[in-house]
């Protein structure tokens, strides 16, 4: 009796013992699979598509960080639900901010449609520079602060998520020295989709994005896309 005793008890530690190994093997997987994500974020719509791929890694435990500037439209940080937040002065008020990106929508969603070809050109170009101008503020005040290029090397992040039509983050990858990765739905001409997705995109089949256009062209449709198409892919070249 003592005997089957001795064995039961040796039975029952011993797969202790092997739970215990197996919950420690898991949670030394998880802590190893889980990485440190640095977020370079768009606003408005962008910001909804890149809020929900974020939503998903921190549901992974992935440790989840928002570069975001003093003046921001759709991010809040006092409100974000499991997101860490790294803040940078601006030399950019809300106002300046707010009325750039209201201009966009409704340029894009109502007036372009009514335009010439030629003031089609012009008014995108016209919203381009105006924004780039933007960018290049927020990018300068994240760059030249060496405090918070400290602060990103401490930290030890793995990789740069960004938009990418909210350019100059692969100059933060850069200086903290990790990869980066675009997230996007779409850019002017489909340039990202053409040269780093490699996606076959013909201009008379398929249309131009923010032009119209569907994919049942007519000929003079056809012809309308093409120019478009060249005009956004030289403009969009000198924006990036």
């Amino acid at each position: 009796m003592n005997l089957v005793r001795d064995e039961a008890g040796t039975t029952m530690n011993l797969e202790k013992w092997i739970s215990a190994l197996l919950l420690l093997q898991l949670w030394c997987f998880s802590c190893e699979s889980c990485g440190k994500v640095l977020v370079w974020p768009m606003e408005y719509s962008h910001w909804m598509n890149l809020k929900n791929i974020l939503d998903g890694l921190v549901q992974r435990g992935h440790e989840v960080t928002v570069l975001t500037p003093s003046a921001t439209v759709f991010f809040d940080p006092d409100h974000s639900s499991g997101f860490h937040v790294e803040v940078f002065p601006v030399e950019i008020s809300q106002e300046d901010l707010v009325s750039v990106f209201e201009n966009s929508v409704l340029l894009w969603s109502y007036e372009l449609r009514m335009l010439l070809a030629l003031e089609y050109g012009a008014a995108l170009q016209k919203q381009f520079f105006e924004y780039s101008r933007l960018a290049k503020l927020k990018c300068e005040s994240a760059v030249f602060s060496k405090d918070l290029r400290k602060t990103l090397k401490k930290a030890k992040y793995e990789v740069v998520l960004e938009d990418a039509f909210s350019p100059y983050a692969e100059l933060i990858a850069e200086i903290v020295g990790i990869p980066f990765i675009y997230s996007l739905s779409l850019t002017m001409s489909n340039t990202y989709g053409k040269y780093c997705g490699g996606l076959s995109l013909p201009p008379s089949y398929v249309p131009v994005p923010l032009t119209t256009l569907t994919d049942k062209m007519m000929f003079m449709e056809q012809v309308k896309n093409i120019l478009f198409f060249i005009y956004l892919t030289f403009g969009f070249r000198l924006l990036i």
